[in-house]
């Protein structure tokens, strides 16, 4: 086990404890002080875990932003916000860096809990800007009156939401800055017209030179320091014609150097005196500073911790597990694209993440990435599916919320075969609420005619991606970040048809007068683990895996219900409208139900960020010791 030991602090960054100390320092002191920053962060990150690239390429640009600005009466919001980590550092919380992302420590996102300087607990992309407007708005009547900043990636800024936004905020005349952080990467590169664009933008060194050529010359020339600029800007763009910033009425400054920390200060200063809406455009480089970051940006975008890091004491030794959820899902999808010409697979900025980059390699033209526009993708797999082909939209629980429109009017509403694959559905450890994918079952349970299962292991995850191509209507499946079990115990020829709306009883136990278990996807093993040690405690339990929410086994549950004593379910969800609300609506229609039901599953409130999935399973009353022991209460209850 690896022993937890101090960060490299710099003295630069010991005299920075609240922003205001930025102050104090020259300019050649500022410079110091951002290379310090990064050292800290490579030394802390990569023991905690966390998002390390995107927070490397933006330390200039944070210590220029909390020099030229007063985020404690101005207001700063960063979309996504996983870039906060240098903003963190700067507004007193360095000392607790150790416990990034860590069970009771500082969250990888903003949160208000922790800073005043922290306004949203954001964790998904495209919303910095509409926020950012709405801050102004609200703000209007201040004196004096608070400068909104928003800070957004290029990759966000493809989202919808963004330019729905972007438009509105120059509709409105509004002061207001957004900073453009351009990198040309989300978690992988940046993809679409607008990318190109910006890369037309970044690479035309002939428009950068010329714009520096003409302030050079106006500098000579007798005006006031704002009408330079100004100036400046209308002979440059004369240069870009038919700007797409300009045409939505948002002034466009840029771009610049995004780790030239003076250079920054500098050019905030100017806009900070700008009506209107101001896009700073800004040039940086993700994970700057990390050795290998150039020729892998993809890699550094997250950190993870040292595999022999020191346990917590919730947490158990690590178990033997089998291959991730993720990879066998890829693995899978890829096996049945080789045969099978109509499949394609889409995701939305996460090909690395959904497990698809070997899909892409082999299959180029059947895989679409397209970027951070979750709607986009479902309704262009919509209209695939209408087609003839079978879409497979791997998008993560948690972000498949942003596309539900599409999902129910595109896809559900027209019966298409589309199957939804959403990865880090349940609880994701450390990066907590924002991005903990317990809502999808009940945000899909409700729409009429989707099937919507979840596999226990290994197999029945290719089982469920084959019944999809036999069906003609919308599937979605879920499955946890984390790894199959090492042990699926029964063997695939001898596992029942994988047809939806039929569960499968893995162990009979003492069923009359006893208790079901009806655990639904990974939650499985929970269940047999929690059989085995009641069965040691001589208690037989029925065992039995749902493997579908939507439809449910009406007849064996109805069976369960008039013979057993006690239906417990198990599900890693929200307890409102999920698979134990599900087992409780069927029952609701069958008058020959004596078995009392119990839901575990996660209680209505926001799971914290932990260390680990299972000690979030602890904290939730999901853990193999909670089914044991409501086991053993209920049936106190019962035989009393």
């Amino acid at each position: 086990m690896t022993a937890k030991r101090s960060p490299k602090t710099g003295p630069h960054l010991l005299r920075v404890n609240d922003p205001s100390d930025l102050k104090e320092l020259s300019s050649a002191e500022l410079v110091d002080l951002c290379e310090e920053i990064r050292t800290f962060l490579l030394d802390t990150v990569q023991q905690t875990g966390g998002h390390l690239g995107s927070n490397l390429g933006v330390i200039e640009l944070t210590v220029a932003l909390h020099k030229v600005f007063s985020f404690k009466r101005d207001r700063l919001v960063f979309d996504v916000s996983h870039q906060c980590y240098p903003h963190k550092i700067l507004t007193g919380r360095r000392e607790r860096f150790p416990t990034l992302r860590q069970t009771d420590g500082l969250c990888g996102f903003t949160h208000p809990d922790e800073s005043p300087f922290d306004i949203f607990h954001f964790g998904h992309a495209g919303t910095s800007i509409g926020v950012g407007l709405g801050l102004a708005l609200g703000t209007a009547g201040a004196s004096p009156r608070p400068h909104v900043v928003s800070v957004i990636g290029d990759a966000s800024l493809a989202s919808g939401v963004a330019f729905e936004s972007l438009s509105a905020a120059g509709a409105s005349g509004e002061r207001m800055l957004v900073v453009l952080n351009d990198n040309e990467w989300s978690i992988s590169r940046s993809v679409g017209a607008l990318a190109r664009y910006l890369s037309r933008i970044r690479s035309n060194r002939v428009v950068q030179r010329a714009h520096q050529e003409i302030q050079g010359l106006l500098q000579s020339i007798p005006l006031v320091g704002k009408k330079v600029d100004q100036l400046g800007e209308v002979l440059r763009h004369s240069l870009v014609p038919g700007h797409v910033f300009e045409e939505l009425g948002v002034s466009y400054v840029g771009p610049i150097d995004g780790h030239d920390v003076n250079g920054l200060i500098e050019a905030l200063e100017r806009v900070r005196e700008l009506d209107g809406v101001t896009l700073l455009h800004i040039l940086t480089e993700k994970g700057r500073g990390h050795p290998t970051a150039p020729e892998h940006p993809e890699r550094h975008h997250a950190a993870k911790p040292p595999t022999d890091r020191v346990l917590s004491p919730s947490e158990s030794e690590p178990k033997v597990q089998g291959p991730s959820f993720t990879s066998v899902f890829a693995k899978a999808v890829e096996d049945i694209a080789a045969s099978d010409v109509r499949v394609h697979t889409l995701t939305g900025g996460m090909p690395s993440g959904t497990g698809l980059l070997d899909f892409a390699a082999r299959f180029p033209a059947r895989f679409h990435d397209t970027g951070i526009t979750e709607q986009h993708a479902v309704s262009m797999a919509a209209g695939m599916a209408k087609s003839g082909l079978r879409p497979i939209v791997a998008i993560y629980s948690t972000f498949l919320q942003r596309a539900y429109d599409q999902v129910f009017q595109e896809v559900v509403l027209q019966d298409l075969p589309v199957m939804f694959c959403m990865d880090r559905a349940g609880l994701v450890g450390s990066d907590g609420p924002t991005h903990n994918g317990v809502f999808d079952i009940a945000y899909l349970r409700c729409l009429p005619g989707i099937v919507l299962c979840s596999p226990r292991d290994a197999t029945d995850t290719r089982r469920m991606i084959e019944m999809y191509m036999h069906q003609n209507r919308p599937v979605a499946m879920r499955y946890p970040r984390g790894s199959c079990p090492a042990d699926e115990r029964i063997p695939a020829s001898e596992r029942r048809e994988m047809t939806p709306g039929k569960a499968e009883v893995l162990i009979e136990g003492q069923l009359d007068d006893g208790v079901a278990i009806w655990a639904f996807g990974p939650m499985v093993q929970t269940a047999l683990e929690a059989e085995a040690e009641l069965r040691s405690k001589g208690i037989e339990v029925c065992v039995v895996d749902a493997r579908f929410a939507k439809p449910i086994d009406e007849d064996l549950l109805f069976e369960h219900a008039g013979r057993a004593r006690l239906i417990l379910t198990l599900e890693e969800h929200q307890r409102s409208g999920g698979f134990g609300s599900a087992v409780l609506e069927c029952l609701s229609r069958n008058p020959g139900t004596k078995a009392r039901v119990r839901m575990l599953a996660i209680a209505d409130r926001f799971v914290n960020h932990m260390t680990s999935r299972d000690e979030q399973h602890v904290v939730a009353g999901i853990s193999t010791r909670d089914v044991v022991r409501s086991v053993e209460q209920s049936l106190r209850g019962v035989r009393a």
